[in-house]
């Protein structure tokens, strides 16, 4: 009989968009946040006798399923997920002939083009193990957050061409001795200069896919998202307020280069080191005002909008693993 405690969510990139495959690797999610999405159509017109919407009348219309992924950002492990995230993705990259592979993920302006099938196996009230399969997923937006006290979080946002339950699980595949980052290896840099006086950073991205592309054709199957809006990526750091530098930024409009990174202290090899590393070229602060308090440090809150400057990616992820493929 299972519990709760045998609860696993697992990913595989498919070949082709809907077609599900094997999940390849499990991951260990905060929360499932995945459901079907449905649509009902009733048909209602002057009939005698009629006390209510006919049972006959009324249809029920699958549209997929949507949902996430909730992690923490790990020294490996994390390239599956991160492939297919932002839109351009290079495999990992030896390093000096050692164990560390270097990974690159940038935005571009198609966004992603990969899908995944994803795996959730939710235990009954009976002790009974049920896999729900999620075929053609496809990221749709990301959200990176770092608070203190906390480890190191990624979110990824899918929609899914359908939801099954007829695929049986796949055994799970964990990733060894995976290290979570935490707040106490974390860094952030304006203009690469080091601040010290923030105390959180997030980072939201919504990818601008239209995730509807149903067509007259004899079902209600959908084609893979596409881009159709101007990507969006904002975030906010907040912390300390130490002086005037970055407030001025905000009244001025003055654009700056924004990076956060968390690293291991324990070198993979030589001067290798993990490390999570999230570059957005050119950000604009978009407020605010410092706040004084009567039983706190005066604190400041600062929502940025990274910005396009025609020659760099917008988000750039880099990530340092042992990790030989996503």
């Amino acid at each position: 009989m299972s519990s709760i405690l045998d609860q696993v969510v697992q990913v595989g990139v498919e070949s082709t968009y809907g077609t599900a495959v094997a999940p390849t690797r499990a991951f260990e999610a905060k929360a499932d946040a995945w459901s079907r999405d449905v649509e009902f159509i009733e048909s209602v017109g002057f009939r005698r006798d009629m006390q209510t919407i006919r049972s006959d009348r009324h249809d029920t219309i699958s549209l997929g399923a949507s949902g996430s992924i909730e992690v923490d950002v790990a020294d490996k492990g994390l390239g599956l997920l991160l492939q297919h995230a932002l839109g351009t993705a290079v495999a990992p990259a030896q390093q000096g002939a050692t164990a560390a592979y270097l990974q690159t993920h940038s935005t571009d302006d198609t966004g992603p083009t990969g899908s995944y099938s994803v795996q959730v196996s939710r235990v009954d009230s009976g002790g009974t193990l049920r896999t729900f399969t999620y075929e053609g997923s496809t990221i749709t937006g990301f959200n990176i957050a770092q608070e203190l006290g906390s480890a190191t979080s990624m979110t990824f946002n899918f929609d899914a061409e359908t939801e099954q339950t007829s695929t049986a699980e796949a055994t799970p595949a964990y990733v060894a001795s995976a290290d979570p980052f935490v707040y106490t290896e974390a860094t952030m840099e304006i203009d690469d200069s080091a601040v010290t006086n923030f105390t959180s950073f997030t980072l939201e991205g919504d990818l601008g896919m239209k995730t509807d592309r149903r067509f007259l054709a004899g079902s209600a199957t959908k084609s893979q998202p596409k881009r159709i809006a101007v990507p969006s990526y904002t975030g906010t750091i907040s912390g300390e307020f130490a002086d005037l530098t970055n407030f001025n930024k905000f009244i001025n409009g003055t654009t700056f280069k924004l990076e956060f990174v968390v690293t291991k202290g324990t070198a993979i090899a030589g001067s290798y080191y993990p490390y999570f590393h999230v570059t957005i070229p050119v950000a604009k602060f978009t407020g605010s005002t410092p706040v004084a308090s009567l039983d706190d440090m005066t604190s400041i809150e600062l929502p940025y909008v990274a910005l396009d400057n025609g020659s760099d990616a917008a988000v750039q992820i880099t990530y340092m693993s042992t990790d030989t493929s996503f």
